[in-house]
């Protein structure tokens, strides 16, 4: 499917409305002493990633239905002849269930392996982020543009923990001791659509993290992209969404990064 830049552009607002929607629907039930429910171990859901999901479903139905639709808590079956909305209702449901305002709606419209059009809303933090293929990234009212930090040593970096990271010996635990003594900080917020839309404003310098789900990266992939900075997956191959470990930086730092991580992965844990 061929779209102009500036359906593309159209495409970012409809999805920031929808988004804005969710986010809104969600924010009631922050703070309230929501009922959690769980998936695995440490995986949590609440109706609130239902009811979002829910209420995304039938935006799409009614304003978006020409596109396939992949959710994560009802997923999708892609037909490979459209571009696919991977939707996230609720990023960071742990944060959502505790209190934590590091939580949001997370949409991003791909075709194939491009990158269209996202949105992202985090409305207990009051910040929106959207973004189009040639179109720029936005956050708020402001493009975005990535930070200009050329030294890990004077770098802050994100990064996030898989759901099995308790029983894998490959769980990111090495590289964030050791790149938490080589930067200025290495933050974990729990939400990688907000790690990647903070990295395309120049909040991060660069994010890294593995096994993440599409729907966890689509929006704020296209973010990075459009402000500048670079993607790929953990070995330095071009990124592919559904692999989901990714590096995404200011474009500056990529390779640096790059090669600390692989240091640090045959290493043993950091001492303090």
């Amino acid at each position: 499917m061929t779209l102009s830049d500036a359906a593309l552009e159209d495409l970012s607002h409809t999805l920031l409305s929808i988004a804005d929607e969710a986010a809104a629907l969600v924010l009631a039930g922050w703070r309230t002493h929501v009922s959690i429910e769980r998936k695995g171990a440490i995986d949590l859901v609440t109706r609130y990633d239902r009811e979002s999901e829910a209420l995304l479903r039938a935006r799409f139905a009614e304003h978006l239905s020409h596109f396939d639709v992949v959710a994560e808590e009802s997923g999708g079956h892609p037909s490979g002849a459209r571009p696919v909305l991977w939707a996230d209702p609720l990023d960071g449901t742990t944060n959502f269930a505790h209190g934590h305002p590091f939580f949001c709606v997370s949409l991003g419209l791909v075709d194939g392996a491009v990158p269209l059009a996202s949105a992202v809303s985090a409305p207990a933090l009051g910040t929106r982020w959207r973004a189009s293929r040639h179109g720029g990234a936005w956050r708020n009212e402001s493009r975005c543009v990535v930070s200009s930090t050329d030294r890990l040593g004077d770098a802050l970096l994100a990064t996030g923990f898989a759901y099995d990271t308790p029983t894998r010996d490959d769980n990111n635990l090495r590289e964030f001791c050791a790149l938490t003594r080589r930067t200025r900080g290495v933050r974990r917020c729990g939400s990688a659509a907000l790690d990647l839309a903070l990295t395309a404003d120049g909040t991060y310098d660069a994010y890294w993290e593995p096994r993440l789900k599409p729907w966890d990266i689509a929006a704020g992939t296209l973010l990075v992209l459009e402000a500048g900075g670079a993607l790929s997956d953990l070995a330095g191959a071009p990124l592919d969404l559904r692999d989901g470990s990714l590096i995404a930086s200011n474009g500056r730092l990529h390779d640096a990064l790059l090669g600390a991580l692989r240091d640090a992965a045959r290493a043993p844990c950091a001492t303090w």
